[in-house]
């Protein structure tokens, strides 16, 4: 519905619409030679009130004389002195008012003018807790969606640096910002992430994982194909390598696309330090991912049916460390992973200086009286906590969530067949990874089909002088890195 010129009359409906809301304030004045009536509204709590009387409501007073016509001089040629919109429909006045901006209205004018006083209180900007780093920059972002923008923008420098907002969510209006470098992201990809965030039809959007949920490529995968963080470093390197970012209003979680394997495991201080310990740390991480999944799986399966492949004196250790424990291998390690799955969980719900405390007591204390109660062996208490602690070499925390899900597939297959349900199972992973795609690009890289330029940078990291060239799998605009 459009403004009517009538204040009167606009009232009538705003007020009929959310006048019932006691936090919501209908501040009625007058202004001008003739005293008009104008009205502004705003939420209370929501709203800087020294900037309403300093910045609107005394230039206002202080202005609208009659012109040389007699009519009233219009809101919209106001010298307020602070940044304000105009609005054409009572729809745009009540979306501006619950995003906690202030809307004046005025007799006689049939334009609504809407002032960015909102005032929220935010936290500083630190480190994030979830992504901390041994060298790299100690910023995090935050809440404010505006905030974060500027982050990006003071961190890349970039003039082909574009931000995009639009609005998300039938009931709340939820400002959404995609960020990519125009010279250097594909255009299908752009077009693809406006696509997917333009077919969301929702009410309500929480937060980033609500949007990282709708648009993900493949819903049933226990895999993410779309990378979250909270640092604006990675997010700039990201941008700089052809990905879109995705900035949601009110979570510090930032989305990037296209996502792939390698992106999961890497992290950003891999390119703070030289080549040769981050080449070292990163075969460690994929070899405890390895170890994550498989180790399990691996131990049961020569145990229960390949007791020929280990070493003799192995196997009559083994054994005998068995020897009074009534269960097979496979419910020992169900005991022992679900146990510590309860320990991680109770450590995250609790505050942090009792989860600590339940997280080192719990396991020392479950695990020794587990072993002298026969419940499990002591080799079974070593091989899950080895792969407990490899499970958290991975940077990305919700790539640790497949990782644990494939151990008990792996762990299953290989109680029912062996080494050969071990690696039919490691075969099933590789062929659904080969097939996934983010935004259109592999998932996986297809190291037969595109080696060189794209292995420079996987699982060791070359020399930075060596990394020239964009990988080619990213199909960015601009293919040089280094000129």
């Amino acid at each position: 519905m459009a403004i009517n010129a009538e204040l009167k009359r606009n009232l009538e409906i705003l007020k009929k619409r959310f006048g019932q809301n006691d936090d919501i304030i209908f501040y009625s004045f007058t202004y001008g030679d003739d005293e008009c009536d104008a009205c502004l509204l705003y939420i209370d709590g929501l709203t800087e009130n020294k900037l309403l009387a300093q910045y609107i409501i005394s230039p206002m007073q202080a202005a609208g004389k009659k012109q040389e016509d007699g009519s009233e001089e219009p809101l919209s040629a106001i010298s307020f002195g602070y940044h304000h919109t105009q609005l054409s429909s009572l729809k745009d006045v009540e979306a501006d008012i619950f995003s906690g901006k202030s809307v004046l209205l005025a007799d006689g004018c049939g334009e609504a003018l809407s002032f960015e006083t909102e005032t929220f209180k935010m936290r500083d900007i630190e480190e994030p807790p979830s992504e901390l780093l041994e060298r790299g920059p100690r910023v995090g972002f935050v809440e404010k969606l505006r905030t974060n923008t500027a982050l990006l923008r003071e961190q890349a420098g970039d003039p082909n640096l574009l931000i995009k907002e639009i609005t998300l969510g039938k009931r709340t209006k939820k400002k959404i910002a995609v960020a990519y470098i125009r010279d250097i992201a594909p255009d299908y990809v752009v077009k693809e992430v406006f696509k997917r965030l333009d077919s969301i039809v929702i009410d309500h959007i929480p937060e980033s994982g609500t949007i990282e949920q709708l648009i993900e490529d493949n819903t049933y995968s226990i895999f993410p194909t779309i990378l979250s963080t909270e640092r604006p470093d990675r997010v700039i390197g990201s941008l700089f390598e052809g990905r879109v970012s995705i900035i949601v209003d009110g979570t510090p979680f930032v989305l990037l696309v296209p996502a792939t394997v390698d992106e999961f495991i890497h992290s950003p201080d891999d390119y703070y330090q030289r080549w040769i310990p981050v080449s070292l740390l990163r075969m460690l991480r994929y070899t405890s991912i390895l170890i994550t999944i498989y180790l399990p799986g691996l131990y049961i399966s020569l145990v229960t049916f390949h007791v020929g492949l280990l070493p003799t004196r192995m196997a009559i250790t083994i054994a005998g460390s068995r020897l009074n424990v009534p269960f097979p291998p496979f419910v020992e390690a169900f005991i022992m992973i679900f146990t510590i799955e309860l320990i991680r969980e109770a450590g995250l719900r609790l505050p942090k200086p009792i989860g600590q405390t339940i997280g080192l007591i719990g396991g020392v204390v479950i695990g020794q009286a587990a072993v002298q109660a026969n419940i499990v062996s002591a080799m079974m208490v070593i091989v899950v906590s080895i792969t407990a602690l490899a499970s958290f070499t991975a940077p990305s925390y919700a790539y640790n969530f497949p990782l644990r899900i494939i151990r008990i597939f792996s762990m299953i297959s290989s109680a029912v067949l062996g080494l050969y349900g071990l690696i039919m199972c490691h075969l099933l992973v590789i062929g659904h990874i080969m097939r996934l795609k983010s935004f259109g690009q592999d998932y996986i890289i297809p190291i037969m089909t595109q080696p060189g330029q794209d292995l420079k940078d996987t699982v060791v990291r070359l020399p930075t002088r060596f990394l020239k060239r964009q990988p080619t799998r990213k199909a960015t605009k601009d293919k040089i890195k280094q000129r």
